[in-house]
């Protein structure tokens, strides 16, 4: 294979590679501040405070501290808040075992927007980042998908051409940037389905 085409498969991470299996405990966390499920997620995620930490803009401290203040408690603990809300959250341990199986054939990377804190949470939480190459936070970059500028970083610094690579999400708009700039792309649904297109565009490279 030493004239493949494929040369980098780059992940998302939320969503994908980290996905909320289990929402029992968001949910209670939801109740005690009188919330739904939906609406803590979108204060959390959805809020222009969830933005500027996405982009590196305020830490993620600050932006939980926003969090609190906004649901009503602001001494309530910011560890405590985001363990609950977190709580559900599993690697999908398929999808890492198919590119541990990988890793002799394709140099794999991770493009996720994420906040301040994201490194040292998926240390003290799961033991994955060592499937990957090269790994680009948002908030330690400054910019975020589908924001063209973070894509042509990580190419650059994979010192490949997009059509060198495959790029999977589960956000439609970050696919349509990927495939703007040239890449291969698979819109996440589900596991079996991504590993499915992968193989598929692999196997016609």
């Amino acid at each position: 294979m030493a004239d493949q085409k494929i040369k980098v498969i780059i992940f998302d991470m939320g969503g994908v590679l980290i996905k909320t299996v289990d929402r029992a405990r968001r949910t209670e966390l939801a109740k005690k501040f009188n919330k739904s499920y939906d609406e803590i997620d979108k204060i959390v995620y959805g809020s222009d405070s969830s933005q500027k930490a996405m982009l590196g803009e305020i830490s993620e401290t600050d932006h939980f501290m926003n969090v609190l203040k906004c649901l009503g408690d602001p001494d309530f603990g910011i560890r405590e808040f985001q363990e609950a809300f977190w709580g559900g959250d599993e690697l999908d341990l398929e999808l890492a075992e198919f590119i541990s199986s990988k890793k002799n054939q394709f140099r794999f990377g991770m493009l996720s927007n994420a906040m301040s804190d994201i490194r040292k949470w998926l240390t003290d939480h799961y033991d994955f980042l060592n499937l990957f190459d090269i790994v680009f936070f948002s908030a330690e970059y400054k910019i975020a998908k589908p924001d063209l500028k973070f894509y042509r970083a990580i190419l650059k610094e994979f010192d490949v051409d997009p059509n060198e690579v495959i790029f999977i999400d589960d956000f439609v708009e970050n696919i349509n940037a990927a495939k703007s700039l040239g890449m291969l792309t698979v819109h996440y649904h589900s596991t079996k389905q991504a590993i499915f297109e992968i193989n598929q565009l692999l196997r016609h490279d």
